[in-house]
């Protein structure tokens, strides 16, 4: 039976070596079907991925008006996905969510790939885990975020550069400039690097991917008019990053993962120092982290989630840190070092864990959003539907909602406010940090009527008092009494 089963495995592997194409296959298809589960779970996307999703049906739709403002900074690489996901319809946000999810699962495998590549197992695993707590990472796939796919690319960019597959590599690279306009820096490098030993077939991929990155980030907004404009929408937004942005940026990315992690990564580069490998990894992550605080410097908000690439890197480096010290303590001779040295180590990989008591919150707080936004929907109908709700005029919803509402709505993201400064209708839902602040109603002397209610959310209908609400509004705002906001 043994021999059976090793001969099966020999030609497995040769079957998978014949089909390059069979291993890569069969890893998405793993990693769709995990992230399928997570599903059963309420889930909905936030407010970055529905404007995604806007987006999407914009540009894929006949009779749709494609147009970036209203929203969040324009993202090529998400719009990729959901101009075709747009075309199903309602199960769109469903099937976003499993392709971030999937994401993420991709991410994990290509820190196993790398950390087995560079240390082995016990290195990939401890690798995947302090990926899997890095800050936010769990919260930002369960949101549909993009960063999971982010790391995925970049990862394995890393990953196929190392196995020789350089076109691949680039590839994923580019993917990874189309989420965070930072990787275009490294692509280049990369680039500049591929491009003397490459065939001229190469050297057309390579123009091409250093082409498409510019004209996706570019080119759909100068078609509107301002090419500028997703730059813009970036530095005017809030970050709060207080009188020193700089030293706020690089403590964000910092804080990502524990001080353990970084102290095992700087501990690979000291003991491997001839490890060309290691270096550039340590290179690479410095440098990610550096460029974001001149962003950041330059007016961008200088976000955490921005510098997660370089968080990823040295969760890898550190499974190689933690693996190289073991092996050191099992060939040191002496008793009372080895039990002092392995005893820090062991306190090293406790705090390395400590972040997984986040886990649980991030999943609760997904889970509560789920449940919130799959209200919406039946909120509409329970005010006679989108026509009945546009009929009335300024439509307004709670902070975080407006994308949602415009997906909701079939309609762009500028249709939807997050006050009212007229007539019209009001979505109000919990003040709460899934939602944010509801919409504010600023009319004088306003009529505030209660025309609809279901689970958390309620449809104000809001009018001048010596104003009817406009021909075609809500029936349901018709029949309502006089009920105060």
């Amino acid at each position: 039976m043994g021999v059976f089963d090793a001969r099966l495995q020999v030609a497995a592997r040769a079957r998978l070596r014949g089909e390059p194409w069979l291993a890569p296959a069969l890893l998405v298809a793993g990693a769709l079907g995990l992230a399928g589960l997570s599903l059963l779970a309420p889930s909905s996307p936030s407010y970055d991925p529905f404007a995604w999703l806007v987006w999407g049906r914009e540009l894929t739709h006949a009779g749709q008006t494609f147009a970036v403002a209203g929203g969040p900074s324009w993202k090529p690489l998400p719009v990729l996905f959901t101009a075709p996901l747009s075309l199903t319809g309602d199960a769109a946000p469903a099937l976003w969510l499993l392709v971030v999810r999937a994401g993420l699962l991709l991410a994990l495998a290509g820190a196993w790939a790398l950390g087995a590549r560079l240390a082995g197992r016990w290195a990939a695993a401890l690798a995947v885990v302090a990926l899997a707590l890095v800050g936010g990472v769990v919260s930002l796939a369960l949101r549909g975020a993009s960063e999971p796919l982010l790391l995925a690319c970049v990862l394995w960019a890393i990953e196929r550069h190392l196995a020789g597959r350089r076109t691949q590599a680039f590839a994923l690279a580019v993917a990874a400039a189309l989420v965070r306009p930072e990787a275009f820096a490294f692509v280049l490098l990369y680039a500049a690097w591929c491009w003397r030993a490459a065939r001229p077939r190469e050297r057309v991929l390579l123009a091409g991917g250093l082409l498409l990155v510019p004209l996706l980030w570019l080119g759909p907004p100068a078609a509107l008019g301002d090419a500028l404009s997703p730059s813009r929408y970036a530095t005017a937004y809030p970050g709060g990053t207080g009188d020193h942005p700089g030293l706020t940026a690089l403590r964000r990315g910092l804080g990502l993962t524990s001080a353990a992690v970084w102290i095992l990564a700087a501990a690979a580069l000291v003991l491997r120092p001839r490890d060309r490998t290691v270096r550039v990894l340590a290179a690479g992550a410095v440098a990610w982290l550096a460029l974001v605080v001149v962003m950041t410097i330059g007016g961008y908000p200088g976000l955490a989630r921005f510098m997660l690439p370089a968080a990823a890197v040295a969760c890898v480096l550190a499974g190689v840190g933690a693996v190289e010290l073991a092996r050191r303590l099992v060939r040191w001779r002496r008793p009372l070092g080895v039990a002092l040295a392995a005893a820090a180590l062991a306190a090293l990989v406790a705090a390395w864990v400590a972040p997984l008591g986040a886990v649980p919150g991030q999943v609760r707080e997904a889970t509560r959003l789920g449940s919130m936004q799959r209200q919406l929907p039946r909120a509409i109908a329970a005010a006679g539907g989108p026509a009945a709700v546009l009929a009335c005029g300024t439509v307004a919803v709670n902070g975080t909602a407006q994308t949602a509402l415009a997906w909701r709505l079939g309609v762009p993201l500028a249709r939807v406010a997050q006050r009212l400064p007229g007539t019209g209708v009001a979505f109000v839902g919990p003040h709460s940090p899934e939602l944010g602040a509801p919409p504010a109603a600023t009319l004088r002397g306003a009529r505030h009527r209660v025309v609809a209610r279901a689970g958390v959310w309620r449809v104000v209908a809001v009018s001048a008092p010596s104003a009817p609400l406009p021909r075609g509004c809500m029936r349901a705002a018709r029949r309502a009494s006089g009920r105060l906001l």
